[in-house]
């Protein structure tokens, strides 16, 4: 006897003559008869979306666990050592000791960079040194290499040595001159002063070669008082040159009159 299903591809068959007469019985079946052994009408299988909810459940669960997989806690004490041992790789005293020695090579060294020598060639050492000249600055200001200073228009710090040049006229009548130095080198003028005794007035300066040292006279206005004069003009006096002290006018019967120059460099 044949079963045929519905739907079942028939296969190809010889007819035997003579034979027993075959009986084939027509069923109707779908592509599932069981399920886990089971026919007929199956129930208890979960629904889909009850699956899908349940796992979006367990997910949600997994995440907001403290610590899911146990290893959380583990992790945190073992980075915790790592960042407060003492030498964790095992290379920080090496590398202190060799910092150390490299450190103390360079600062030992000669020319650590190699510029020192180049530096050397340029610049004064920081204690000092020895300028070969020639040597040229602003305006007519230079240094020649036997150490001659050429600065008309130099003004020396105050500290530079200062000499006086003075002359005491007595009982001058009216104008007087008298030449009383000649420069026996390179010097700057930084004053012209004036003492005057008895008398009610006189007025005096100072000439280099035939140049007045003050622009105005100087008033010697006070008595028994010494006075400066204004600004010094024509300062500069060059080897050779000759100062002249001059009275300009005399007012009353001074007794004496003293005019004194101050010179830096001389």
């Amino acid at each position: 006897m044949k079963i045929r299903v519905t739907g079942e591809q028939p296969t190809d068959h010889v007819d035997v003559t003579g034979g027993v007469p075959s009986t084939v019985i027509d069923v109707t079946a779908g592509l599932v008869s069981s399920v886990n052994g089971r026919t007929g009408g199956v129930t208890g299988l979960a629904e889909a979306s009850d699956v899908e909810a349940t796992a979006e459940e367990a997910v949600a669960d997994h995440v907001d666990a403290n610590d899911p997989h146990g290893d959380r806690a583990w992790a945190y004490s073992t980075v915790q050592a790592h960042a407060t041992a003492t030498d964790p790789h095992g290379d920080r005293a090496a590398a202190t000791t060799a910092i150390a020695a490299a450190v103390t090579a360079h600062a030992a060294a000669t020319d650590p960079h190699g510029d020192r020598a180049w530096a050397d060639g340029k610049f004064l050492p920081k204690a000092g040194g020895t300028l070969t000249g020639p040597i040229n600055g602003p305006g007519t200001f230079a240094v020649a290499s036997d150490g001659g200073v050429t600065a008309p228009s130099l003004t020396l710090p105050a500290t530079a040595t200062t000499v006086s040049k003075t002359a005491v006229i007595t009982a001058p009548a009216g104008a007087v001159s008298y030449v009383v130095w000649r420069a026996p080198k390179a010097c700057t003028v930084v004053a012209v002063r004036g003492y005057r005794v008895g008398g009610t007035g006189t007025t005096v300066n100072a000439v280099k070669n035939s140049s007045d040292l003050l622009a105005t006279d100087l008033s010697l206005s006070t008595a028994a008082t010494w006075l400066s004069g204004p600004s010094v003009q024509n300062a500069s006096m060059a080897a050779g040159d000759s100062l002249t002290l001059t009275i300009r006018s005399v007012s009353g019967t001074p007794t004496a009159v003293t005019i004194q120059v101050d010179l830096q460099g001389a």
